[in-house]
């Protein structure tokens, strides 16, 4: 893997036409002119990070209920009409974004655009529909909850964050879920999901004069919604010296996650952290929505602990947010492994990063993951637009590349000057899941 990859991956973002219309509707148009489709992504500058207690999960479940028709459109009508033509579609919910896309045969761009200003202007929130969603939602939080993984990160973002918004679950807490009204979920709608929280994103084949054209037909006259500033008025307190959380749970397996508080994704040392994370425990991208079943096996972290019979597997989670989070590591110990000896293996090479640079060899290693995920995530039209739409949501479009290209030329020195800074133990927050017999 060379330099040309990141080369080509600027080049994507070339030629790019941006106009925002009158009601704040900012649109990006990336032409691919030897696709043979058509990609169209809404995202909404709201998640997680804009909830509060009592409507936690409101976000995700507003996801839900853009499915669920209004005004031209029916329950089911949105997977029908796309699964008709052949194409696919979906939505996700994070902590700082909803979006939202249609990925259809390139003579079929109405469709995209009529889809998403419909869900946008006029979904209904019908009441039954809400509370049979409700159960859905209840019975998706309640299915994560048998993952002790899930259970401990959620514990540990609970008790990372004090005052900022991090700390709430995507999906949300249980009871919220069960007490927040169709009205609760109607208003989060309103308040954000308008032209003034939104960019637009059309990637694929095109003709881009007609266009702009359809995108101001459907949408220049829904109502703009108030400029919500992105700025978080939640200033977390420092933490001083470790924090930890101990679930004990019948099972057969131990747990262990370990966070330590890193600066948002657009500060000075975010790449030499993104190199840090990459060296102990491998890289899987910046989107983080496609490395779930890869495992990368050439990292310390691996070679320490899974080489080393002492877990079944090791995950590092690298977070792309607009305010500090968490770098999260979680492992999955292996039968009868007990979690206080997987924490000196895991802090060991902790300490061995914070002691002694890596090695030039494991840099290039790094190097090259960096390259070759950047590649994989500008393959095909709908991945460009996901990567153009989320950074461009983050701070700007070109930020993946600019992260990545930073990333290639830190110096192991700096990497260990990092971990130094920030891995350490009065910065860190460390679950246990500890498995006990059954009625024990």
């Amino acid at each position: 893997m060379t330099a040309n990859v990141l080369n080509d991956s600027f080049q994507l973002l070339e030629g790019i036409q941006e106009f925002t219309l009158e009601n704040g509707l900012k649109v990006l148009l990336k032409q691919v002119p030897s696709s043979s489709a058509v990609s169209t992504w809404i995202f909404y500058k709201v998640g997680s990070r804009n909830e509060k207690l009592g409507t936690t999960g409101a976000s995700h479940w507003c996801e839900h209920m853009l499915f669920k028709g209004g005004g031209k459109l029916g329950k089911g009508d949105v997977h029908t009409l796309v699964s008709n033509e052949g194409g696919r579609n979906n939505a996700f919910t994070d902590h700082d974004i909803t979006a939202y896309y249609e990925t259809l045969p390139k003579d079929k761009l109405d469709l995209g655009l009529f889809i998403e200003s419909e869900r946008m202007a006029n979904s209904a929130f019908d009441s039954g529909e809400v509370e049979s969603e409700r159960q859905v939602i209840i019975s998706e939080r309640e299915g994560s909850e048998n993952y002790p993984q899930y259970l401990v990160r959620e514990e540990i973002f609970a008790t990372a964050f004090h005052q900022h918004p991090y700390m709430w679950p995507v999906v949300g807490w249980k009871n919220d879920l069960k007490n927040m009204s169709r009205d609760d979920l109607y208003h989060h709608y309103r308040h954000f999901y308008h032209p003034n929280n939104a960019i637009m994103v059309v990637c694929g084949s095109f003709d881009p004069e007609r266009a702009s054209s359809e995108i101001e037909k459907m949408f220049s006259k829904i109502p703009s919604g108030e400029k919500i500033p992105d700025k978080i008025h939640f200033h977390e307190p420092p933490q001083f010296g470790e924090r930890s959380v101990k679930l004990e749970k019948a099972g057969t397996l131990n747990y262990l996650g370990v966070a330590y508080r890193v600066p948002e994704i657009t500060h000075e040392d975010s790449p030499a952290l993104m190199v840090l994370s990459a060296v102990l425990g491998g890289w899987r991208g910046l989107i983080g929505f496609f490395g779930d079943r890869f495992v990368p096996r050439t990292n310390r972290l691996y070679k320490r602990l899974v080489d080393g019979d002492i877990a079944s597997e090791v995950n590092t989670y690298f977070p792309v947010n607009v305010d500090p989070s968490l770098l999260y590591f979680d492992l999955t110990l292996n039968p009868a492994v007990k979690t206080k000896s997987a924490k000196e293996a895991f802090f060991s090479e902790i300490d061995r990063i914070r002691d002694v640079p890596p090695a030039e060899s494991e840099m290039n290693v790094t190097f090259n993951q960096m390259k070759a995920w950047r590649a994989y995530e500008n393959d095909g039209i709908s991945l460009q637009a996901l990567s153009i739409g989320y950074m461009e949501r983050i701070k700007s479009r070109r930020l993946a590349e600019t992260l990545v290209q930073t990333a290639i030329q830190v110096t192991p020195e700096v990497v260990q000057a990092v971990a130094r800074r920030y891995l350490s133990e009065s910065s860190r927050i460390v679950g246990e899941y500890d498995s006990v017999t059954e009625g024990a």
